[in-house]
């Protein structure tokens, strides 16, 4: 019996050497296909623990647009509004948000923007009455859930309106809305890697 001890600790050994060299092959695979993934999707990456997806926006008041591309508006590392949304690099047409769960009444919010389910407070207060309507528009539809509960997700569009609901322009307004949020996030990477974000997830506020 224990003259088939030696060659019973061979076979073992050569079978966790296997073992080993298949699960290391299985490994190096599995970074490559990552590395793979996140050269194409630089910014946007589900391997990524970091949370951050943009999402592409306007605001028209009385057949106005309102801009928010101005300085007074943009997270650099000398001011901060929210800490995990904001918009940067005198963008004002994308949102970047960096945690789940943010509502777009609550990003506004930190812009001096205020957004209720029936009032849109900028430099005077715009609320729904018998001719004129606070309206918003997730991906050209009508938001028929309360407007505070909304959560933009990934590359939405959307349109904060307040003038007449039946105004035929509203059309050309949700065609007017950019789609450059897949660009920063990665998503249409036909349209090439998008630039270093002054102001992304490395930002030191």
């Amino acid at each position: 019996m224990n003259s088939h001890f030696p060659t019973y600790t061979v076979i073992c050994f050569f079978i966790g050497v296997l073992f080993g060299a298949g699960a290391m092959y299985f490994w190096q695979a599995s970074q490559l296909s990552h590395d793979d993934h996140h050269d194409n999707h630089p910014i946007a990456d589900p391997f990524d623990s970091e949370y951050h997806v943009h999402a592409d926006f306007h605001i028209v008041v009385q057949d106005t647009l309102v801009d928010l591309s101005a300085d007074m508006f943009q997270t650099t590392s000398m001011q901060s509004f929210h800490p995990d949304a904001h918009l940067h690099n005198n963008n004002g047409d994308v949102k970047h948000i960096h945690a789940e769960g943010i509502t777009f009444a609550d990003f506004l919010d930190s812009l001096s923007i205020t957004l209720t389910d029936s009032c849109l407070i900028l430099d005077n207060e715009y609320c729904s009455d018998e001719t004129q309507e606070v309206l918003l528009y997730v991906n050209g539809e009508l938001y028929t859930e309360p407007i505070t509960t909304y959560v933009p997700v990934d590359d939405d569009r959307i349109l904060v309106y307040y003038g007449d609901a039946q105004n035929t322009e509203i059309a050309t307004y949700l065609e007017n809305i950019p789609d450059d949020s897949c660009y920063y996030s990665g998503t249409c990477p036909e349209r090439g890697v998008a630039p270093d974000e002054e102001c992304g997830l490395t930002c030191e506020l």
